[in-house]
């Protein structure tokens, strides 16, 4: 018998026990060979792997299996350190894990090799001990990135007009060439899936609607905003990643749902951890302590920035963007993305909370320490998502993750994802 991951089944392969979805119901019974219907249709039931009778399987299979399973060890003690914070044994995390373990021992194999962080961290100013700011006065002052560009502003005061149009809007960005080359590669992308292109922001407009555009206008003018963060605490490369593909996961698990206007979603994953930035470029030795702390005590990052720094990255991104005037569901969703609670579970805390969870997954990107974050389970349980949903989802997102992260970044060196 072998356990074989659902993306190497293949044809004519036979089932060594009952095949099963993540919530215990009936597939395929044992001994019934694979047929090409079959496996079309298992990724949407969510199913992961299956135990395949090793008679069906070629000598040359079963000698490629052998070699991979030290890297599949491998790679479940490497893993057992990230997940530690979860219970392997609930779902959907145990479905998280085992996808997981799959993706990343495909990656060893490529030559990927997995490392944690020391505990040590280089810190700035190390010359004299810093007092601490004041939430008040970490969002206070002319620092650039507490200001957004004038052409999102004058977006923005144009919505807020009664007697504004979609022309106006329309006009206003495509004053700015690189929002609008960037913007109409967003919109063409994998991330909508128009029939046809589009080949204006006029035309845009009126496909998606001023608030729409106008709020992917936001997504991508303030990733160009933050440049002085210390390259020794934060790789920007992999903020991005992974804020890239947060917002994807709640653009899908959004859409799945029944959501309108999915942009929001990803531009709330998008700028889930803006916060994180805000503290960086203001305060970076005090955020260096605490950043030591997370990783002598083995503790997810709000949770050091709590004890030591008396607030957190989602706090700061909260008043953030209630300074930039952002709409109250991507307040929810940057706000209580730790903890949706405080958003009293609303769906969009919710959707970016979990998106969150499933992006430390899926993604090589380490955010400053080891640990994914702990998934809260009420907020799993408000959504009503079954774990059949899960191996679809990851699948949309690879899908998509690779061109739109181009759209972020087309200005730089093509970015290589293996995912």
């Amino acid at each position: 018998m072998a356990l074989i991951y659902v993306d190497d089944l293949i044809v004519g392969m036979v089932l060594a026990s009952d095949l099963l979805t993540p919530s215990g119901r009936f597939v395929l019974a044992a001994g019934a060979s694979l047929h090409e219907d079959h496996l079309k249709i298992l990724k949407s039931w969510g199913v992961v792997e299956a135990d395949i009778d090793t008679a069906s399987l070629g000598e040359e299979y079963n000698q490629n299996q052998e070699l991979s399973s030290e890297m599949v060890e491998q790679v479940r003690e490497y893993l057992q350190r990230r997940f530690i914070l979860n219970d392997l044994d609930q779902e959907p995390i145990a479905t998280l894990h085992r996808h997981a373990v799959h993706r990343f021992s495909l990656s060893l194999q490529q030559g990927w090799s997995p490392e944690f962080f020391s505990e040590t961290v280089m810190l700035a100013n190390k010359e004299a001990e810093v007092p601490l700011l004041s939430v008040p006065l970490i969002l206070k002052g002319t620092v650039d990135i507490v200001s957004l560009p004038q052409v999102y502003l004058h977006i923005v005061e144009l919505l807020e007009h009664p007697n504004s149009s979609s022309y106006q809007i329309a006009k206003v960005i495509s004053k700015d060439a690189s929002l609008t080359v960037r913007l109409l590669r967003l919109v063409n992308s994998p991330l909508y899936g128009f029939s046809s292109k589009i080949d204006s922001i006029s035309r845009a407009v009126s496909l998606m609607g001023t608030n729409e555009i106008s709020t992917l206008a936001l997504g991508i003018t303030v990733i160009q905003q933050f440049q002085n963060i210390p390259s020794d605490l934060l790789d920007m490369d992999s903020f991005w990643r992974h804020s890239i593909r947060c917002g994807l996961f709640a653009k899908v698990l959004a859409s799945h749902l029944g959501e309108k206007s999915a942009e929001k979603y990803f531009i709330g994953g998008l700028l889930h951890d803006i916060g994180r930035l805000v503290m960086l470029e203001r305060m970076p030795y005090q955020y260096s302590r605490a950043i030591v702390k997370a990783r002598q005590d083995h503790l997810p990052m709000y949770r050091a920035e709590q004890d030591y720094l008396k607030t957190d990255h989602s706090i700061i991104g909260k008043l953030l963007a209630e300074k930039w005037r952002l709409s109250p569901a991507l307040i929810r969703m940057i706000g209580s993305h730790h903890s949706p609670r405080l958003a009293r579970y609303s769906i969009e805390a919710c959707i970016v909370h979990a998106a969150d969870i499933f992006a430390h997954t899926c993604g090589h990107e380490i955010m400053l320490v080891d640990e994914i974050p702990e998934l809260q389970v009420q907020a799993w349980k408000e959504l009503g998502l079954s774990e059949e949903f899960i191996a679809p989802t990851i699948q949309q997102v690879d899908a998509e993750f690779r061109e739109v992260i181009q759209v972020f970044f087309s200005e730089q060196n093509p970015v290589d994802d293996a995912e």
